[in-house]
């Protein structure tokens, strides 16, 4: 069930009033853009968990051995896969990936804001 043309009519003041009163945030909402797409990547997340796991077994091992180099080596590699975990990308997910399942990305990208709500909302009601 679409909606109607009011109700079209109220997102789109809706919209339009929210991207006069604060533009910042309306950019960060639209959906398809290249600079609001920053999300966090399942690889970073992994590879960061893992070397991050690899230089706390690093730093105890120094500080067991009472080798302060190795402790200090392991808290860099530590802190590198920290970075890395909490790393955001601007990458899009793959088609293959992500969530939704329904890997047709391609045709939402172009649509504004209301476009894609109603489409996300469409989708969820087939779903059911």
């Amino acid at each position: 069930m679409g909606l109607s043309d009011r109700e079209k009519e109220a997102f789109a003041e809706i919209e339009s009033q929210l991207i006069s009163d604060d533009p910042k945030f309306a950019s960060q909402m639209q959906m398809g853009k290249k600079d609001s797409a920053r999300r966090f990547s399942t690889r970073n997340i992994v590879l960061g968990v893992l070397i991050a796991t690899a230089g706390i077994v690093v730093l105890l091992t120094g500080v067991t051995i009472d080798a302060i180099w190795l402790g200090i080596v392991g808290f860099i590699v530590m802190g590198g896969g920290i970075y890395l975990a909490s790393k955001r990308t601007t990458k899009p997910p793959s088609k293959s990936g992500g969530r939704g399942g329904s890997g047709n990305n391609s045709s939402t990208s172009n649509q504004g804001f209301i476009e894609g709500l109603e489409s996300r909302w469409d989708e969820r009601r087939r779903q059911q």
